[in-house]
């Protein structure tokens, strides 16, 4: 037999809160709850000690996690990754990543116009951040995936007059 306590629920009882408690008769009571615990293997020999406590009513806590905006980005695996160049909401990847097979990140390298993009192992790249929306009349976050291939086909004439 082991030699650690065991913890044990000996008893537990509802009561009435005391009116003492509440600024009203007419609020409901709380019940009050008493647990005692032994300590060892063995039936205690002395009396146990009793912890008696009221049970308060809680409110609603919010924290700031959850009211926070999402400095994350949710890539097609389902897995998620900073955002980069301080985007915040950015959009799934998932969204924009298109028919390709998914590439997982191998690196981050920085343009030449001073913003961070995600290299991938089939040499995509991709990136988010903040730009500002006309339409919305604010700054928003925007997610953008660029795949390898070939070059597209010029679309304006070359002008030789």
């Amino acid at each position: 037999m082991s030699s650690r306590p065991l913890l044990a629920c000996v008893g537990v009882t509802a009561a009435a809160l005391t009116a003492s408690l509440w600024p009203s008769d007419a609020t409901p009571a709380a019940p009050q709850v008493s647990v005692a615990i032994a300590t060892t293997t063995a039936a205690p020999t002395e009396p146990v000690d009793v912890a008696v406590g009221a049970v308060a009513p809680t409110r609603p806590e919010t924290t700031e996690a959850a009211t926070a905006p999402s400095r994350r980005l949710e890539l097609p695996d389902g897995t998620f990754v900073d955002a980069l160049n301080g985007a915040v909401d950015a959009p799934s990847m998932k969204d924009y990543w298109g028919p390709f097979a998914w590439s997982p990140i191998v690196g981050v390298e920085r343009s030449s116009a001073g913003l961070d993009w995600y290299k991938h192992a089939d040499g995509s790249y991709s990136t988010t951040q903040m730009v500002m929306r006309s339409d919305l009349g604010r700054m928003a976050a925007m997610t953008r995936v660029a795949h390898p291939g070939p070059a597209p086909v010029p679309t304006a004439p070359k002008s030789g007059r």
